[in-house]
């Protein structure tokens, strides 16, 4: 059967060509350069393998989800809601250009993007996508081969629970707490989820930087470039360390790479994993108790912190940029997909300009 999608790239029209100089003024903007970056039909495949959805409620063919998947971009490239995402395609020649939208189209509906994203999260997509994304781009020499970079980072949720913290609560980076303490934060939660409607059931707290943060948490693996590579998106009380290993599973590393890891990281079985599998480690030194770090540890560490740091500055540009690092949505499936979505949208915004800098040099 042949399916059938509204047409969006075919029979220029007359506004099109009146409007085709303005065109030609933008062939340098940011939204063309990802246009002559990413070849989408390999993304229309990933996605339509499972997107099913074929007609919309009225029995029309339904969009191309690369229609759709462009909305997403620019909803979190540009920090619009579905609803002021829908109004400014509606009032943007460079929105309508980059969605292969005529000018006498206009934007789907603010709940049809809605919809589509929550069938991507219901699919279990986005991770693939990402893997696909970062395919494309290996391919203009962003590459895992230099090393890679982990760290997690707190995406807290406004619908946290009202009331004192009656609760041990677990430490960033290590969760010491009894299996006791723990029971008790899960009788706590039910409890506060009772007490406040709308409160986010699947978030958890955290103790931070002496303070305490009710969300989730975003476990990246990135390269020394600063480019997401993978997401594992957990509660907040999650401990950093047992996310180390599950980052690099699966990750395609090359054999030699170097690992690179602040000393949250620190512990015998990650070390040990980097040296069964020919990883360099390069897992900064933690002081222990009645032992102070040598003069070379501190040396080792003193290597490894800036090149390290890119990863601190993908996290700070996708909050600057995308005002991320707070929950969208809730529940973790969504707030996964929102995670990830940053992360590919922070790679097509840092890519170009890496490939420049690389031509120059």
């Amino acid at each position: 059967m042949a399916y059938q999608f509204k047409n969006t790239d075919e029979h220029v029209t007359f506004a099109d060509a009146l409007l085709s100089k303005r065109y030609r003024k933008a062939q340098n903007d940011f939204l063309n350069q990802v246009d002559r970056l990413i070849d989408w039909r390999p993304i229309r495949t990933l996605i339509n393998k499972k997107y099913t959805k074929r007609q919309n409620a009225i029995g029309a063919p339904a969009y191309d989800v690369i229609l759709l998947f462009k909305m997403l971009l620019l909803e979190t490239w540009y920090n619009l809601s579905d609803c002021a995402l829908e109004e400014r395609i509606n009032d943007s020649i460079t929105f309508s250009r980059f969605l292969g939208l005529k000018m006498e189209e206009v934007s789907p509906d603010h709940s049809t993007i809605s919809r589509f994203r929550s069938a991507l999260t219901e699919l279990g997509l986005m991770d693939k996508l990402l893997a696909q994304f970062n395919k494309q781009l290996s391919r203009h020499h962003i590459s895992v081969r230099e090393g890679v970079l982990v760290d997690a980072s707190l995406v807290e949720t406004p619908h946290k629970p009202n009331g004192t913290i009656t609760i041990e609560v677990a430490d960033d980076r290590e969760d010491n707490r009894s299996e006791e303490e723990k029971e008790a934060e899960e009788d706590y939660q039910k409890q506060v989820v009772r007490q406040r409607k709308g409160t986010d059931e699947e978030a958890r707290w955290v103790y931070k930087q002496k303070r305490y943060h009710y969300g989730y948490k975003k476990h990246c693996l990135t390269n020394v470039q600063g480019i997401v590579q993978k997401v594992i998106t957990t509660a907040a009380n999650r401990s950093d360390t047992k996310e180390f290993i599950p980052l690099l599973q699966g990750a395609n590393i090359p054999q030699g790479t170097a690992v690179l890891a602040d000393k949250g990281y620190a512990c015998g079985e990650n070390r040990s994993y980097l040296q069964t599998h020919h990883l360099q480690d390069g897992i900064m030194h933690k002081a222990q108790r009645n032992r102070a770090l040598t003069e070379e540890e501190k040396q080792r560490n003193k290597a490894i912190g800036p090149i390290r740091s890119s990863i601190e500055r993908t996290f700070g540009s996708i909050r600057r940029w995308f005002h991320g690092g707070r929950c969208r949505y809730r529940g973790l499936a969504k707030t996964h997909t929102q995670n990830v979505l940053e992360s590919i949208a922070f790679n097509l915004y840092r890519t170009p300009g890496i490939i420049m800098s690389s031509s120059v040099g």
